[in-house]
Parts: structure tokens; sequence; C-alpha cells
């Protein structure tokens, strides 16, 4: 499978937009240039695929996930 093929199998990776999870800056990228070339990093970290937003609502399902006291995991 070329690079564009997988730069265009995701949602997020179609959407072409990346986070820093420190300061919040956002940048547009070429997803299959960033898969060979590597992410764009900012505060000294590479940045993420996930959004704010989305970010938000993983920590609200983790955390009600260890919450859980049927949890087996």
């Amino acid at each position: 499978m070329a690079i564009e093929d997988l730069a265009n199998c995701h949602p997020k990776l179609i959407r072409g937009q990346v986070w820093c999870h420190e300061c919040g800056n956002t940048q547009k990228v070429n997803s299959g240039n960033a898969l060979a070339n590597g992410w764009p990093k900012c505060c000294g970290y590479t940045m993420s695929l996930d959004s704010p937003e989305e970010r938000a609502h993983f920590e609200q399902v983790q955390a009600a996930d260890e919450s859980d006291p049927m949890r087996t995991y």
C-alpha cells in the first residue's frame, strides 16, 4: 500500500491537522508527507492528530472506565 493510500485511510489523517498538547498551537499538514518524513514538532514534542475536544472526550471515557468496579483489567 502506498503512503498516499495510507494518508487517506483514516478521518484524522484525511483532516490533515495536528495540535500541540502543550501550547494548543495547530498546523495543517500533508499526512502523506508527514507519514513519510515525520510529523511536525512543537514545544519539543511531536504534534498530535487528536484535537483538544477529542482528547477531552478520551480523558472522560478513560476516567469512567477507571471508576468502573466491574473492570477486570
